[in-house]
């Protein structure tokens, strides 16, 4: 049985060798950078714009072609925006841009277009056959409701579900990435509202210290004659109306506009932090599932495609030799007893 330690051994071994290998390949994925690349596909051409980039260093660049717009420099966790509507026109009348998808993929497979860098990607604009179209208006606003960025309006196909993404504004975090939602004819429905929360912590004030008046001297009258049991029973009435008092005052203490303590503490976030809640892909269809969780483990699982299959290899190969060294082991035993027996035979 020396040949299955053996055997076991090696499998054991390449599978720590592959480990430390994943391992060591996300402690660099610090240092190494990613491209991602977006290409008109046949029935469009690029515009130079509708793209955006969120980068930790300022190293990422953007060089746009006849055909294809190419990004190089994305560090991990760098965040690109594409707006497939502004990327690229059609050169066919018969469609429209539906947003984007992977290379390869059908067109009917549009997806989300604003994402988190964490490996090379290509893309294709992805079209659809032009139908009866409406409106629908992307807006930008703070948590406050006030307009951060003027208002976007394109227009897609009735009862498709329609992408949208949002926009790198400096200084905010959108809490959606990606919104989605099925059009509808009523152009009043088809709304989507991107709420960004500010990245910039306010300043505390400096206090200062108050500047008392002198007060005159005044002579102190004397104190009346009080009996001790008078002067141990507290005055409930008073004490009421005193807390009551504070209780108002503490209350008219806060700003206008501003969260008192303990109320919802999502209306400022320190830099550099990503806002509580963050989603990739907000679904706006009544009754519908949010997506965002699926995707994201689809993709998670396409990126590692490639280990999942040299492990399988691995096994499969392991397993192979282990027989071909098993039927080696088998057929000198065999040979020896037919040579033993002849032996026997002749004495």
């Amino acid at each position: 049985m020396r040949w299955w330690k053996k055997t076991g051994i090696a499998v054991l071994m390449f599978f720590l060798v592959l480990a430390m290998g994943r391992q060591t390949a996300n402690a660099a994925d610090a240092e190494y950078t990613y491209t991602v690349r977006l290409c008109a596909g046949n029935i469009g051409t690029l515009t130079g714009k509708g793209i955006e980039i969120s980068s930790k260093t300022g190293a990422a660049q953007i060089t746009y072609g006849k055909d294809i717009v190419t990004i190089e420099g994305l560090y991990y966790g760098d965040r690109v925006y594409i707006r497939p509507q502004d990327a690229a026109d059609v050169t066919d009348e018969r469609y429209y841009i539906r947003g984007i998808r992977r290379s390869g993929r059908d067109n009917a497979e549009a997806e989300t277009s604003t994402f988190d860098v964490g490996s090379d990607r290509d893309y294709v604009i992805a079209y659809g056959v032009s139908g009866e179209m409406a409106k629908y208006t992307v807006n930008y606003q703070d948590m406050d409701g006030n307009t951060l960025r003027e208002s976007d309006a394109y227009y897609g196909k009735i009862g498709e579900r329609q992408y949208v993404s949002s926009r790198y504004i400096e200084g905010y975090q959108p809490q959606s990435l990606n919104m989605v939602k099925t059009l509808s004819a009523n152009e009043a429905e088809n709304v989507f509202t991107f709420r960004y929360v500010s990245m910039t912590a306010a300043e505390p004030e400096t206090p200062t210290e108050p500047t008392t008046p002198e007060t005159p001297a005044q002579e102190i009258p004397e104190a009346p004659d009080v009996s001790p049991a008078e002067a141990a029973e507290p005055e409930a009435d008073t004490a009421d109306a005193g807390a009551a008092t504070a209780g108002d005052d503490a209350a008219e203490a806060v700003p206008d506009g501003e969260v008192p303590l303990g109320g919802d503490a999502q209306a400022v976030v320190p830099d550099g932090e990503v806002p509580l809640g963050q989603q990739d892909l907000e679904e706006l269809d009544d009754g519908e599932v949010p997506l965002a969780d699926l995707q994201a483990d689809q993709a998670h699982r396409m990126d590692n495609l490639p280990i999942y299959i040299g492990i399988g290899t691995a096994a499969a190969l392991a397993l192979v030799l282990a027989v071909v060294f098993l039927n080696k082991k088998r057929k000198p035993k065999a040979v020896k007893t037919a040579e033993d027996g002849q032996d026997k035979n002749q004495s």
